[in-house]
């Protein structure tokens, strides 16, 4: 029984911070002569719900570099679910006590929180993340095959991911590799070196190719920088050509 009870003031207190600003609102509306938040208090209120949301997001997800605006989207997501549920509550019921409904939007937006952190720990399960290192079957670049290697997550679709292939073969000889750091994820290597392929397309490989339900553990944040600085030269590179060659069409595109 006392379990229970600590469950339910547990959500009750968590869904206090998601959906302060209703109950606030309504607290300082009750007061006699009757009250109003200003647009700083607001303001503040509604950042203390969003980094309340945003907190709950992270708990949820597995740790690796760059997560941060996935748990600020999901944040905003679950705040923006709290609040229109608190609203629509408040719109249902007329007890005539404030404090009595707003307990009801707290425990409704505690529960909704603890569903939603359940589902993103459910949906992120077996699903190859953009920041890790999974073991996979990889597709060669030049033959229709594959091979059993670790890789990095750099991007991900309906039905495959988007990878770079991490090997133990000596490659400091190619511009196209890098070290990466064993730490966090090479545990059950017998080698002591790996390398990275970057400035590469990622190769493609299908959910089903992954060996494994969990990732081995994160991509070292050093090598996550890379990536992204990579991808970032990659992408200002592509964006430069594009307008380059749309600029040698125009004078014969005038000529015509």
């Amino acid at each position: 029984m006392f379990g229970c009870l600590g469950i339910v003031l547990f959500l009750v207190v968590v869904g206090e911070f998601l959906v302060m600003p209703v109950w606030m609102y309504d607290l300082m509306a009750a007061q006699t002569p009757p009250q109003r938040l200003d647009f700083g208090e607001t303001t503040l209120l509604v950042l203390v719900s969003f980094l309340t949301a945003t907190a709950i997001a992270w708990s949820a997800g597995r740790r690796r570099p760059g997560r941060l605006p996935d748990a600020v989207g999901c944040g905003l997501l679950l705040l923006g679910l709290c609040l229109a549920e608190a609203l629509w509550l408040r719109q249902k019921m007329d007890t005539g006590n404030w404090s009595l409904e707003a307990g009801i939007e707290c425990l409704a937006a505690g529960a909704t929180a603890f569903a939603f952190r359940r589902l993103l720990r459910r949906w992120e399960r077996g699903r190859p993340l953009p920041g890790e290192v999974w073991l996979a079957m990889v597709p060669f670049r030049e033959r229709e095959e594959t091979a059993r290697h670790y890789c990095v997550v750099v991007g991900r679709g309906l039905t495959r991911a988007k990878v770079l292939q991490i090997t133990s073969q000596n490659k400091d000889d190619r511009a196209d590799h890098v070290r990466i750091p064993g730490e966090g994820w090479a545990f059950n290597s017998s080698k002591d070196a790996h390398w990275m392929e970057i400035g590469l397309p990622p190769r493609h490989v299908p959910y089903r190719d992954f060996l494994k339900a969990t990732p081995q553990g994160p991509c070292p944040r050093t090598t996550w920088r890379r990536i992204r600085t990579h991808r970032r030269t990659d992408l200002r590179r592509t964006l430069t050509e594009t307008v380059r060659r749309a600029s040698a069409l125009l004078p014969s595109s005038r000529g015509n």
